[in-house]
């Protein structure tokens, strides 16, 4: 009927929607899932008659994400005669970014040392430096420069080992000293075991990995929204460069208050 009138059909379908006689509707997906696949899902049990939510308090979750220097669009809103700040770049593969690790735990008072654990174990960039090669108009050569470090199954397990692990021997609070490793199932992730793990686990600590089962719900808090609120708070400082990029992820990870960290842990219980 559309090309009857010479109108386009997908003129009349915009104009349906906005006079109200049609709306827009974004399904998604469901995944289809084996009798085995699912009872890999949830742990090869059923709901019990009283289920127990596990309060997570010896678990660290473990996670990486691309932080960025600017995003291609961005929503401002304006008041009259207001201009939006001029944003420029060479093209989308010039923004710098940056992949960080990240570690958090459940936010908690901790009584052995009187005081409040905020749930933030550590967050690391993989990255080192390295001389320049060459002379630029910004640095000449020699100069100790930022260079990003391809993320693989050697990088991954030194940075649990060395950086991860003891940044919980010093601020995280467990009475057992416990603790347990959580991450998804990326294939540098498997580098990490527990035979690893116990060459570390020593001054009572016992530190064990635990990977999250396939075609599962999200278990990752950092996943649920945390990583989310960090890059909120981290493109609100302009970067132009790696270092840039370093120093304004960390500060607004620094900067997020425990009772975001917390707020995601519930939505975990949620999900659960």
């Amino acid at each position: 009927p559309s090309k009857a009138r010479d109108v386009p059909a997908p003129v009349v379908s915009h104009q349906a929607v906005a006079v109200g006689r049609k709306q827009g509707s974004t399904p998604r997906f469901s995944l289809t899932l084996t009798d085995s696949a699912g009872e890999a899902g949830t742990g090869g049990a059923g709901l019990p008659e009283s289920p127990e939510i596990d309060p997570q308090w010896d678990v660290v979750h473990l996670d990486e994400k691309w932080f960025n220097a600017d995003k291609d669009r961005r929503k401002t809103y304006l008041v009259p005669g207001e201009t939006p700040r001029h944003r420029s770049w060479k093209s989308k593969r010039y923004i710098p970014k940056v992949m960080f690790l990240a570690a958090v735990a459940r936010p908690r008072y901790d009584v052995a040392r009187g005081a409040f654990f905020d749930g933030k174990v550590g967050m690391w960039p993989f990255v080192r430096l390295a001389p320049a090669v060459r002379n630029s108009r910004n640095r000449r050569a020699g100069t100790m420069v930022t260079k990003l470090v391809n993320v693989d199954a050697a990088v991954y397990r030194d940075f649990v080992i060395n950086k991860v692990v003891p940044a919980i021997k010093a601020s995280f609070p467990s009475a057992s000293k416990r603790v347990v490793l959580q991450h998804d199932n990326a294939t540098p992730h498997g580098s990490v075991t527990d035979r690893d793990l116990e060459a570390v686990s020593s001054d009572g600590w016992t530190f064990v990995v635990r990977a999250q089962p396939p075609n599962s719900p999200d278990l990752n808090v950092l996943d649920l929204g945390f990583f989310a609120s960090i890059q909120s708070l981290q493109y609100k400082t302009m970067s132009r460069t790696v270092d840039d990029v370093i120093r304004s992820t960390l500060a607004a990870f620094d900067a997020l208050c425990s009772d975001k960290l917390e707020c995601v842990f519930l939505t975990l219980q949620a999900v659960v």
